[in-house]
This record gives C-alpha cells, structure tokens and sequence, in this order.
C-alpha cells in the first residue's frame, strides 16, 4: 500500500509555549507498509534537550501506544535526528505521532501529526 505522506498529514500547530529558537521536523512518512519518524531537530549550536515521542494507533480491534524518551545534543551547526520509530500500517489504522522537546521542565517545541 503507498500512501503520498503529504496526501494524508494533518499537521496540528505547534504550542503557543513553543521557543521559536527551535525548529522540529517529524521526518514521518508511510514507506514500504510502515509508518516512519526520524525526527530532526535544530536550535541553539551545543545545547541539550530531552524528548517524547509518542505514536497511538488506533485500529478496528482497539488501541495501542508506543512511546520513547531520551536526551540529545545538537551539534556545532545546531542540528540533531533524535530516535527513530517504525509501526506497520494497517489499511483501516489511524495514527497520531506527538514529538515534544524540553529544556529542563520547559517544552521548548512540539510537533503531531494523525494519518490518515
């Protein structure tokens, strides 16, 4: 099944908290019968961040989430991939992919996306 990524994302907007010194990329696509995120991340050269990612299927037999955390460190350009996380997809599964970023307690960006 191929499904264009910019055919079924809706991205919501970010936080009005947001920092607007970070920019956050979900990097999801629908390839090969997977739903893909490989987040990518840029602000300030050298800082270091925590993250979430959350991922929520919802299909026809229930519900499931798959969710992660870790820190990362963006380099001297101010550039970071953070994890990545791959779910199969099912023709009748909806998906929500949450990415947020903190600074300490701070979120500093978040981004989602549902697919379809």
């Amino acid at each position: 099944m191929r499904i264009s990524a910019l055919a079924v994302m809706a991205l919501l907007p970010a936080l009005a908290l947001a920092d607007a010194g970070y920019q956050l990329d979900l990097g999801a696509r629908v390839e090969g019968g997977s739903l893909r995120v490989e987040p990518t991340v840029s602000g300030p050269p050298d800082k270091a961040l925590r993250y979430e990612m959350r991922v929520r299927r919802e299909a026809g037999a229930g519900s499931s989430n798959s969710s992660q955390s870790g820190t990362v460190r963006l380099d001297d350009g101010g550039h970071a991939q953070l994890a990545s996380n791959a779910v199969s997809v099912g023709p009748n599964d909806r998906y929500e992919v949450t990415v947020r970023l903190l600074d300490g307690n701070r979120v500093v960006a978040e981004q989602s996306a549902r697919y379809p």
